[in-house]
């Protein structure tokens, strides 16, 4: 019983990490969207960041809401919950893995068009 039980804690630490990081990145994207004395001249200029600034509001939420679901499930012991949660896992496992064989399929394309993008906009 005392294995469960580290393991309930355990897990409600981790999805607390997994919480609080995707609620900086929403924080974060937010800042970075609206504020218009700080980041909003840099931002207008490249389409690039604008765009950059809205994935990392919808990938905080996202996280936000996995490790919601994975605290409330690892205290309350839901099986909803818990279910929710593992398909959600599932699901980005899943998306980081057709990415990943994308990449490996596409890796002379998408290094080509890294290159040009940084010599466009002259990054050093």
């Amino acid at each position: 019983m005392g294995v469960l039980s580290c393991m309930k804690y355990l897990m409600f630490i981790f999805n607390m990490l997994v919480f609080a990081g995707g609620t900086c990145l929403a924080g974060m994207g937010v800042w970075v969207a609206v504020d218009p004395a700080g980041f909003q001249d840099i931002v207008a200029t490249r389409a690039v960041l604008s765009a950059g600034a809205w994935l990392l509001l919808v990938v905080g939420i996202a996280l936000s809401l996995l490790g919601f679901l994975g605290c409330c499930g690892a205290l309350r012991r839901s099986r909803l919950l818990l279910l929710l949660f593992f398909i959600l896992v599932s699901l980005v496992f899943l998306m980081q893995l057709i990415g990943a064989v994308l990449f490996l399929v596409h890796w002379k394309q998408i290094f080509a068009m890294f290159f040009a993008f940084c010599l466009y906009y002259n990054f050093d």
